[in-house]
């Protein structure tokens, strides 16, 4: 009889130890995840030259064309060329002028880095903090940079 018990007891042992590395599991990638969060900085902990360290890298190789291919994609347009007239958001024609004294001392490049990747940060007079906040996690480095340097191209519109 004892082996019957032993035998009858084996699955409870096997779905214990399968929750048990499951919860195992779900906590390492909990604690990862939320580790990765805590590692983006925050607008506060950022000042002109920490964006500058963060901007510079993505507009080196930069491709204002690619750019105003994202910002298609992107349907940034919606609210910054179509929405612009409405007041929803702020229009990309004229944007580098308007971002060199937006946001002193934050240079042009700094200043529309923070807009994408920090869009409450700073809120244009006259509109709402309506812009997503998930383009951090939407955009690669690359995509960051070429949105950046269309923007701030003479041909952004």
């Amino acid at each position: 009889m004892k082996d019957g018990k032993t035998l009858s007891r084996w699955p409870v042992f096997v779905a214990l130890v399968m929750l048990l590395v499951f919860t195992v599991i779900f906590l390492v990638e909990f604690a990862a995840s939320t580790g990765a969060e805590l590692e983006r900085p925050t607008p506060a902990a950022l000042d002109a030259a920490a964006y500058l360290d963060e901007v510079l890298p993505l507009l080196a190789e930069a491709d204002p064309e690619r750019g105003a291919a994202l910002v298609e994609k992107y349907n940034c347009i919606a609210c910054h060329r179509m929405g612009a007239v409405n007041d929803i958001a702020p229009p990309f024609a004229g944007l580098a002028e308007r971002a060199a004294l937006r946001r002193p001392p934050l240079r042009p490049e700094a200043y529309v880095y923070e807009s994408i990747t920090h869009p409450t940060a700073y809120v244009v007079d006259g509109f709402s903090p309506a812009m997503p906040q998930n383009y951090p996690d939407l955009l690669t480095g690359r995509d960051l940079g070429d949105i950046i340097a269309y923007l701030l191209s003479p041909d952004a519109y």
